[in-house]
């Protein structure tokens, strides 16, 4: 099954090219926390001793709220696309008729895919950093949770549609576009 059929605003984007923009746009991504975390490590090294909690919810402010807004900015209106879609030719349509989606819609569709995972696999970083030897069940089923929403979130990508639940919550679809 091909998944470069044509389809409002343009041809299904294959998997491979979203997971390649993802990569390119991670890449980007990964200056935010290579400047925060020897800040952190300072901060801790200089005997700052916040509660764990404290800890993701600065990291939730500083980090994934940014990069998700980020996304969102990048992604509707004008732009229709991160750095890394860019780069491989791609945009963020709307699913029914393939014309760019608002910031609010953005935002919906970057929530699902950024911030809500990354912010999960924050808490069972923090939370086995802190109870290794003894983590709790709701630690475990958390767990479990983040690499469900992980392999589905991958997964949905090769299905035909290509279309993740990140996708649908968001009513759009990732397509070939032009590369402006």
């Amino acid at each position: 099954m091909p998944t470069t059929s044509s389809i409002n605003g343009g041809n299904r984007a294959p998997a491979l090219h979203r997971i390649a923009a993802w990569l390119i746009d991670w890449l980007r991504i990964l200056v935010l926390p290579l400047l925060l975390v020897p800040v952190g490590v300072a901060l801790y090294s200089a005997g700052l001793r916040l509660p764990v909690g404290l800890w993701n919810v600065i990291s939730f402010l500083l980090l994934i709220a940014p990069v998700t807004l980020w996304c969102a900015r990048r992604e509707s209106g004008r732009f229709q696309a991160t750095p890394g879609k860019r780069a491989r030719g791609l945009i963020v349509v709307d699913a029914r008729s393939g014309r760019p989606v608002g910031f609010g819609r953005a935002l919906l569709r970057n929530t699902a895919k950024i911030a809500l995972p990354w912010e999960l696999g924050h808490t069972v970083a923090y939370g086995f950093a802190t109870t290794a030897r003894n983590p709790s069940d709701s630690l475990m089923v958390l767990t479990i949770i983040v690499y469900v929403i992980m392999f589905a979130w991958l997964g949905a990508l090769f299905l035909p549609s290509t279309r993740t639940p990140y996708d649908l919550l968001g009513g759009t679809r990732v397509v070939s576009g032009s590369r402006e």
